[in-house]
C-alpha cells in the first residue's frame, strides 16, 4: 500500500505521512536555471512545500543534516566529513527523502537501483535520506531486499527534512554538476528524466565529477519491486469453512512485514469493522450511501476505507483510480469512503472539488478510526465485507482491485 506511518505518517504512503514545518530560509546562490524548465505536472505540487520547492528551484541546496550512514565504506566515507554537496562536486546528485512505511517510496527502490546502475558510469550518484521519526530501524533490511546499495542515512531530528521543506514522501530532488538545485517535489516517474537531461550538461570548468565506486549490486536491476505483487484473479476465492468460520484476504494481498503484521493479528479472525463513531464533514454521501450514516447500516455492500490526508501526495495521485474502482462496481454493490486525517482537514473540500473525487468523504476529527484500524500510513485500504467482518487490514494498493472482486464475489 501506499504509506505507513507509525502514525504519511505514510506515507504517504504508498505517499504514510507527516506534514513538515516549513523552513524559515534557505541559504540561496544566484539562480541558475529558472524555476519552470520542467513540466509542473513532474511535480507533487501540494500546499506549502510545493510552493517552497519551487522557490527553491535554481539555488543552492539547503545542507543535509542526517546520522547513521550505511553504504559502501569507500563511497560513504568522504560523505561522512560533512559538506556533502561539495564531496560529489561535478556529479548529478538524487537525493531520495524516504520511510520504509512510505509504500510509494519502497516500490520506486527498483527503479532508483536499475537507473543507478545504468547512468552512474556518466556521473549520478543517490543519496537516500530516511525520515527521522519512525521506520528507520528496518531501512538496510528493506533496502537489501531490493537491491540498494547507494548511500543511505537517517534524517537526524527531521533537521533535513524541515531545512528542505518535506512536506510528503517520497521527495526526490535532483542537483546539476555545478551544484545547483534543478528539482525538488518530483514524482517518481519522472526523477529519471530530470537526470538525463542534467547528464548531458557539461560539468562547470573545475568541477570534475568525483566518481563513486560501480554499485555493487545485491539484486538485479530488473528485480522485483518490494511492494506486494497483485494476486492473480484466477486464484480461488477464499471460503468458509464447514464451522462457518470465514478467512481473512490471502497475505500476499497485505502490506507490511512481519512486525506490522504481528501489530494487525487482531483483525485476523475476521471481527466485525470498528465503528466510525467520531468521524465528521461528510461530503458526497448520495446516493453511494443511500442514506446510510454507520457502517452497520452499509451491511449488504463490500466497503473500501481509504484512509487519507489531503498533503498526501500518493493519496492524492490514487484519485483517479479509487473513482474508477467506485464507478466501475458500484452497481456489484461496492463503496468506497474517504477517511480524512485530520491535519489538514481544513483543505478537504477544496481537495474534494479541485481532485474531482466522485465517492464519500469524511474527516476523522479526533484520528479514532485511524487508531482504531492501526493505520500507519497513506493512503492506507481496509476492505469489509458484506456481513460487515474486516476482511482486509492494510490491503496493497496494487491488490486493491484484486480484493474487491474476490468480495463482491461472495454473496
Amino acid at each position: 500500500m501506499y504509506a505507513p506511518i507509525a502514525a504519511v505518517l505514510a506515507a504517504l504512503s504508498s505517499l504514510a505521512l507527516a506534514p513538515q514545518a516549513l523552513a524559515a530560509g534557505v541559504t540561496t546562490a544566484p539562480t541558475a536555471r529558472a524555476a519552470d524548465e520542467f513540466p509542473e505536472d513532474w511535480f507533487w505540487r501540494i500546499g506549502d512545500a510545493g510552493v517552497a520547492h519551487k522557490s527553491m528551484t535554481g539555488k543552492a541546496p539547503p545542507a543535509l543534516t542526517v546520522r547513521g550512514w550505511v553504504g559502501r565504506e569507500s563511497e560513504i566515507a568522504p560523505l561522512k566529513k560533512g559538506d556533502v554537496f561539495a564531496a560529489l562536486a561535478g556529479n548529478v546528485v538524487v537525493i531520495d527523502f524516504w520511510a520504509t512505511w512510505c509504500g510509494p517510496c519502497r516500490k520506486a527502490l527498483p527503479e532508483n537501483v536499475a537507473m543507478l546502475s545504468q547512468l552512474s558510469a556518466k556521473g549520478l550518484v543517490m543519496i537516500g535520506v530516511h525520515d527521522a521519526q519512525r521506520g528507520s530501524e528496518t531501512m538496510e533490511t528493506v533496502a537489501k531486499a531490493a537491491g540498494v546499495s547507494n548511500p543511505l542515512a537517517i534524517d537526524d531530528a527531521g533537521k533535513s527534512a524541515k531545512a528542505w521543506n518535506v512536506g510528503f514522501w517520497p521527495t526526490y530532488a535532483v542537483i546539476d554538476r555545478a551544484g545547483m538545485l534543478r528539482a525538488v517535489g518530483l514524482q517518481p516517474q519522472f526523477v529519471r528524466k530530470v537526470v538525463e537531461k542534467l547528464l548531458a550538461e557539461p560539468a562547470p570548468a573545475g568541477a570534475a565529477a568525483k566518481q563513486p565506486p560501480a554499485p555493487n549490486l545485491a539484486k538485479p536491476a530488473s528485480a522485483p519491486p518490494v511492494s506486494i505483487p497483485p494476486v492473480s484473479t484466477n486464484q480461488a476465492t477464499p471460503t468458509p469453512s464447514t464451522t462457518g468460520r470465514v478467512q481473512n484476504l490471502p497475505r500476499a494481498m497485505l502490506e507490511g512485514n512481519g512486525a506490522r503484521r504481528g501489530k494487525m493479528a487482531k483483525f485476523d479472525q475476521c471481527p466485525t469493522a470498528p465503528e466510525m463513531t467520531s468521524v465528521t464533514g461528510w461530503t458526497n454521501t448520495e446516493p453511494a450511501m443511500g442514506g446510510a450514516s454507520t457502517l452497520a447500516q452499509l451491511k449488504g455492500k463490500v466497503v473500501v476505507l481509504d484512509f487519507w490526508a489531503t498533503w498526501c501526495g500518493p493519496c492524492i495521485a490514487a484519485i483517479p483510480n479509487t473513482n474508477a474502482l467506485m464507478s466501475k462496481y458500484a452497481d456489484q454493490g461496492l463503496v468506497v469512503i474517504g477517511v480524512c486525517r485530520s491535519d489538514g482537514s481544513e483543505k478537504m473540500l477544496d481537495t474534494v472539488r479541485s481532485k474531482g473525487i466522485a465517492y464519500p468523504v469524511c474527516i476523522d476529527a479526533k484520528n479514532e478510526v485511524n487508531t482504531a484500524y492501526g493505520v500507519d500510513g497513506y493512503p492506507d485500504y481496509y476492505l469489509i465485507d458484506r456481513a460487515g467482518r474486516l476482511r482486509g487490514a492494510d490491503v496493497a494498493s496494487v491488490s486493491l482491485e484484486d480484493a474487491i472482486k474476490l468480495l463482491l464475489a461472495e454473496k
